[in-house]
Formats: C-alpha cells, sequence, structure tokens
C-alpha cells in the first residue's frame, strides 16, 4: 500500500499536484487563517481526490476545527473523509493515529502547555 504525506498547504491545496497512492494523510495547517470557509474549501478539495483513503488531522492554523462543536463538524466532514482529533483507525491493518495536539506556541489552534496538560493528549496514543 501506498501513502502520500502532506502538510502545511494553507489555502494552496489546489496548487499542488499529487503522485498516485492509495493513502493520502493531510498532517495539519490546511487554512491560513483557520476560517470555515478556508476548511469547507479544502473538504471539497480533498473529497475529491482520487484516493481509496483519505485522512486528514488539523494544525494549529486550523482554529475553526477546535473551536465548532463535533455535531457541526459531522455535518460538515464527509462520510468518505476521515479526520483524526486524538483518535485512530487501521487500514488494511495499518494503524495510524492522529493528534493536532502541540506544545503552547504564540497561541495557536490545539496548543497546549508542556507537562499534565498536553500529556493527557498524547498518553492518548496507543503503543502500536
Amino acid at each position: 500500500m501506498k501513502f502520500v504525506a502532506i502538510s502545511d498547504t494553507h489555502c494552496r491545496h489546489r496548487s499542488i499536484r499529487l503522485p498516485k497512492a492509495d493513502v493520502i494523510i493531510h498532517a495539519g495547517d490546511i487554512s491560513y487563517r483557520g476560517k470555515k470557509e478556508e476548511i469547507v474549501d479544502f473538504l471539497d478539495w480533498f473529497g475529491r481526490l482520487n484516493y481509496k483513503y483519505r485522512i486528514f488531522i488539523a494544525g494549529n492554523h486550523d482554529f475553526f476545527l477546535e473551536e465548532a462543536k463535533a455535531t457541526e463538524l459531522k455535518k460538515l466532514i464527509p462520510d468518505d473523509i476521515i479526520y483524526l482529533n486524538d483518535s485512530g483507525i487501521t487500514i488494511e491493518k495499518i494503524n495510524v493515529w492522529g493528534s493536532p495536539i502541540t506544545p503552547w506556541y504564540f497561541n495557536w489552534a490545539f496548543n497546549r502547555h508542556r507537562g499534565p496538560e498536553i500529556n493527557k493528549h498524547w498518553d492518548m496514543i496507543p503503543s502500536d
């Protein structure tokens, strides 16, 4: 199985060329300013990509994904796109875990202070 991993497209996703693969993972910073409209545009583009599995994780620019309620995200994210937020999935016996949480830096999205606040997220990561 072939994987493609990208990140930090910051609303420039429509201008990149991607290789063929089975799985694409976007590992954060899909937006520039974290606005809902930017996220919706990304999801429209991402949902049209020709990959068997499409996975994305929010990044520290993706404020809307941190601020939105789970019910709103469920309505917004198509069923054939996998959004990992302190969660994982097994794809053809390969485990993938995604968390947007990063150490505190200038009050960006999904930032947590080092120590117990961030450890509770990182402790969720399975050993496999």
